[in-house]
Parts: structure tokens; C-alpha cells; sequence
């Protein structure tokens, strides 16, 4: 018989769970890098002789002779080093290519998974719903509880099949303050072509005695024909005209993506000296071939050594920035953070973020028609910041610790969500107990804000986009 009453009286408990999206890597396109002659229908070879090439840690390689009768999944896993937790192998190269390209047939929303105590069960929270996509039309939004889907209670095993539908219907339910009930709404939603524009949400504020830009960038895709690239640009420019003073740059759920994407949106916010003077962003580290092949035909300066600020249409020569971070936040997004901070005061709001200092390139087999339809994505870089700073495994530290709080999550631009109150707070000189604000002063969250808090969930940033 049906449960009226989803697992009342308990309370939520941590599980994690390991799930990566593809632009968690920092992909590019084969230009500029060397042709090795790797075109071999046997793919393990094909693997092997990518990974001995460009893979960060190349020198480590197992003795693994392919002979062609493995798995490549399996192949290419037992070639990582120990500390790779990033690399990965699709074989679906076609499906990496739309998702880069920033169009992709999905539903249009990310779940985050929690998990009730002593048992299996699940449910889903929606972090975010891409505008005019099939999940907004059927009326999913930001904070949405999702218990059932095709009339199945979710749970550890079943949830990622559940999910792989490409149309059901979901039941929702609803938080009470200590537990999440089973509600009687039900939505129906069917895939469709999305376009995956990373810019989901962004407006201005009106502080009084300033202008506050406000910018959700859930990527880092530049899409065909740079169409998000130009999208961003056109929203930085339309802050620009409005006059904002102050950016809030909230990158809670995003992992990452291009590096010139990340390369155009920090010279667009850096200061102009920075600009003009084409100080450097990050300098990247490869293994010795791939560094020498650089080098030897690029020169020190080569912009594969050093990532350096670029003119961008829309400068918008900030002083100050706000970033809203999470244990989502990877990749291009600590790129920025990390890389700006030698230039301008970055003060980070929320929680650590995951700590992802390397980089990747999606390599496929380029010959026309392929021979396989397999792709690798090894990392092939690390990065620091100008001055030196990388190895940041635990993530970077924000200045300011608020959890994200999904159970009770608020629209974005909502003032009353914790971290954008908290940064509006700061730019408008008053600390949270309305006295000034100390520039030396670690805050601690804002009270009655984080009930339940990010411990008592798993998942965020599990990033299957569905």
C-alpha cells in the first residue's frame, strides 16, 4: 500500500555520492595542439597513445600493453594515477560535442539528491530550472521536492535509471521544518531541445549610493558560433549601461567549463589597468612533452603557458567582487576566483568550493567519418594564480560562511536569500548586527537563516542535467 506520509518524524542525513558532469573539465577544441598520429580502430591503443601524450601525469603510466579485446571503459580507468579523481571516458563522443556546443535534448533542470535516515529512500531538490525549458513549462522551480517519479518512491538504487526516463511525471512534496511530506501535485514532463545559455538569471539593484549587478552563471560554454559567449557579453554590457558599481557573481552551482570563457569573464571584470597591462590571469603546468612542444614552438609568452587578461567589449574595471560559492563551485569557476584575486578585493560568501586546480581536453578521434565514437577527457594541466597560489584541495575558503540551504530555497535575486542578503549587506557598509563593517572581521551566518543546513545533504552539484 502507498505511503501518505514520506518517512515523518526523521531526520535527513549525509550520503555522498560520486557524480561529475562533463563541464566539470575545461574542454577545447584540437586547434593549436599537436597531431600524434593516434587514428587506430583498436581503441584501447587509441587511449593509450592519446594518454601518453597529453595526460598530466604521463610519466606514471601502468605497463598496459592494449591488445584490443578490453574494455576501453575499464582500460582507460586502470591507466589514471592515484590522485585522478577527474578524468574520464564517454562512448558517446557525439553527445560531449551538443552539450559543448550548448544545445542538448533534456528536460532542463539539476537535481540534488538527499537521503532519509536509516533507509534507502530518496528525493530530489531542484537547484535550478533553465528558462523556457520543458521542466519551467510544466511549472518545476528552484527548491521544487521531488519524492516519486512515475508514481516510484526514489531510492539509492533506482534513482539514476528513474531519471534517465526521457519523459515522466514527478510527485512533489513539501518541507514543514523537520521533515518533507508527500504533497498531491504532480507534474508531467517530456524532453526537448534546450539551449543550454549559462547565463539563467541577472538584474540590477538599487542600493541608494549604488548600482548592484547581480549574474547567475550556472557554465562556462562559449556554444557554436560563441552564442553564450555573446550572451554573457550582452548582459555584462547592459550592467555596464545601467552604471553598476558592484557585482554579485553567484556560481553556487558551477562546475566549470571553458578556460577562455573564464578568461573572457575576468578580463571583463577586472580592472583596466590589469587589462591594459595584459597581466597574467593564471600560467598553467603540463607534463614535460606537452609543456615542451609549447614552449619549443610558442615561446615563453605562448598563451598556452600563461592565460593573460584580454580587452573585452563590456569592462566593467571593478574594485570589488562578490562570489556565492558552494562544494559546486570547480574548475573555470575557481579559475576566475583564484585567478583575480591578485588584482582586485574578491570576497567569497557560502561554502568552500570543490577544489578542482586541473584542467582537461576532450580529445576524439578527428578523422572524417571517426573510426570510433569514443572520447577521453584526461587532465592535462594544473594552474595557479599569478602569484603562485594552487593546490587548493580542500577548495578555497569563503571570507564568509553561509550554507546553502535548498529545503528552504529562495528564488534567485530573492533579498532574503542568505548569501545574496549577505553580500548586499556588505556592499551597503552595514554588518549583520547593523553596525559598520570591520574589513578584518570573519562573519559568521546570519541567524534563524540556515535551519537545515548544507550537512544534512548530499548531492548538490550532482549536475545531471535532466
Amino acid at each position: 500500500m502507498k505511503k501518505k506520509l514520506f518517512l515523518p518524524l526523521l531526520l535527513i542525513v549525509l550520503i555522498v555520492f560520486s557524480c561529475s558532469r562533463d563541464e566539470e573539465v575545461i574542454p577545447t577544441d584540437s586547434s593549436g595542439l599537436p597531431d600524434i598520429g593516434s587514428d587506430s580502430e583498436n581503441i584501447p591503443q587509441w587511449i593509450y597513445d592519446e594518454m601518453s601524450f597529453f595526460y598530466f601525469w604521463n610519466s606514471d603510466l601502468p605497463e598496459k600493453d592494449p591488445t584490443g579485446s578490453e574494455d576501453p571503459e575499464t582500460y582507460f580507468y586502470g591507466l589514471l594515477n592515484d590522485s585522478d579523481q577527474f578524468s574520464y571516458i564517454s562512448d558517446d563522443a557525439e553527445a560531449i560535442k551538443e552539450e559543448i556546443s550548448g544545445t542538448i535534448i533534456a528536460m532542463g533542470f539539476s537535481p540534488a539528491y538527499g537521503v532519509f535516515t536509516n533507509s534507502n529512500s530518496l528525493f530530489a531538490i531542484v537547484e535550478y530550472v533553465y528558462p523556457g525549458s520543458p521542466a519551467e513549462q510544466a511549472g518545476l522551480m528552484r527548491g521544487d521536492i521531488i519524492l516519486e517519479i512515475n508514481g516510484q518512491d526514489l531510492d539509492v538504487d533506482n534513482f539514476f535509471e528513474l531519471n534517465s526516463n526521457q519523459d515522466f511525471t514527478v510527485t512533489l512534496g513539501n518541507y514543514n521544518g523537520r521533515t518533507i511530506v508527500r504533497s498531491e501535485e504532480v507534474l508531467s514532463i517530456s524532453s526537448g531541445t534546450i539551449e543550454l545559455d549559462p547565463v539563467i538569471h541577472y538584474e540590477v539593484k538599487d542600493l541608494g549610493n549604488s548600482k548592484v549587478g547581480y549574474l547567475v552563471l550556472i557554465d562556462f560554454i562559449a556554444g557554436d558560433n560563441d552564442k553564450w559567449l555573446k550572451s554573457l557579453d550582452n548582459v555584462l554590457g547592459s550592467m555596464k549601461s545601467e552604471g553598476i558599481s558592484e557585482l554579485i557573481l553567484d556560481l553556487r552551482y558551477n562546475p566549470g567549463g571553458e578556460i577562455r570563457v573564464a578568461e573572457y569573464l575576468a578580463s571583463s571584470l577586472a580592472p583596466l589597468n590589469a587589462v591594459d597591462n595584459r597581466e597574467v590571469l593564471v600560467q598553467f603546468e603540463y607534463n614535460e612533452n606537452l609543456g615542451s612542444y609549447f614552449l619549443s614552438r610558442q615561446g615563453e609568452n605562448s598563451s598556452n603557458l600563461f592565460s593573460r587578461f584580454m580587452k573585452t567589449q563590456n569592462n566593467l574595471n571593478l574594485s570589488n567582487l562578490y562570489v556565492l560559492t558552494t562544494g559546486s563551485t570547480a574548475s573555470a569557476s575557481e579559475l576566475v576566483i583564484n585567478g583575480l584575486r591578485p588584482y582586485l578585493n574578491v570576497t567569497m560568501i557560502g561554502e568552500p568550493t570543490f577544489g578542482k586546480f586541473y584542467g582537461s581536453y576532450v580529445l576524439f578521434d578527428e578523422n572524417d567519418p571517426p573510426k570510433h565514437n569514443w572520447a577521453i577527457a584526461p587532465v592535462v594541466l594544473k594552474y595557479a594564480n599569478a602569484n603562485g597560489v594552487t593546490d587548493f584541495v580542500n577548495g578555497l575558503s569563503p571570507d564568509i560562511l553561509i550554507q546553502d540551504d535548498l529545503l528552504e530555497a529562495k528564488k534567485f535575486g530573492d533579498e532574503t536569500d542568505p548569501m545574496l542578503a549577505t553580500a548586499l549587506l556588505l556592499i551597503s557598509g552595514t554588518d549583520i548586527a547593523g553596525s559598520r563593517i570591520s574589513s578584518d572581521r570573519m562573519y559568521e551566518p546570519i541567524p534563524d537563516f540556515n535551519k537545515i543546513n548544507r550537512k544534512n545533504i548530499f548531492g548538490y552539484g550532482s549536475g545531471i542535467v535532466r
